[in-house]
């Protein structure tokens, strides 16, 4: 088990830190080195830092029992026996927290900021809003052409068959194009992130 690291100072905050700033810290770092969105090297592993020490020092319990062990900046200490059973509860927490940490790693960037900060809702919104107009679109175009078909052929076989055709084109269309919208949606958002956390380094 790997041992305790001063986590305030991965997130650059002193031990005074409010939990806004907590907040604020992390969020601007996980921009700054999830992989789905950095072009540093060693990104995963930075990111899992950063990730490690919010996990810890944005609960009010682990924060608490980790600032009484040595390894914190605080001034307040345990005792030594009350201190090694700190540091052991937080050992684990912290274990935990760089297992969940790893698994942040691998989601698109996107969806991780949404669900870890904001809502699922603020996510899927969007795309479901893109995704209903391309099905709007879609059925406007084949109403259109069935309107023309029967304007033509009337109600006949060929209408029948034209029916037939445009259900299949709409469904078929509806997933293709919707596919590549959230394609296009995702890497639009990673370009965005990519060029603000250009211009906070510049």
């Amino acid at each position: 088990m790997r041992g305790l690291a001063n986590h305030y100072q991965t997130l650059g905050l002193t031990h005074e830190a409010s939990s806004d700033e907590i907040r604020d810290a992390y969020r601007s770092l996980a921009k700054k080195y999830h992989p789905d969105v950095s072009e540093l090297p060693d990104s995963e592993d930075l990111f899992i830092e950063v990730t490690e020490a919010y996990e810890i020092l944005s609960d009010p319990t682990k924060r608490r029992r980790y600032d009484l062990t040595r390894h914190s900046p605080s001034p307040r200490m345990a005792g030594a026996r009350k201190q090694k059973v700190y540091e052991s509860y937080v050992e684990k927490q912290q274990e935990s927290a760089r297992k969940k940490a790893k698994e942040y790693s691998k989601v698109k960037y996107q969806k991780f900021d949404h669900e870890y900060f904001d809502s699922v809702a603020g996510f899927y919104f969007p795309k479901f809003l893109g995704c209903a107009a391309i099905a709007i679109l879609m059925l406007l175009a084949c109403a259109l052409i069935l309107f023309l078909t029967v304007l033509i052929f009337g109600n006949s076989a060929i209408t029948v068959l034209m029916v037939f055709i445009l259900l299949m084109v709409l469904v078929a269309g509806t997933a293709y194009f919707s596919t590549m919208f959230d394609v296009w949606h995702n890497a639009r958002q990673k370009q965005r992130v990519r060029s603000r956390t250009r211009k906070r380094s510049s």
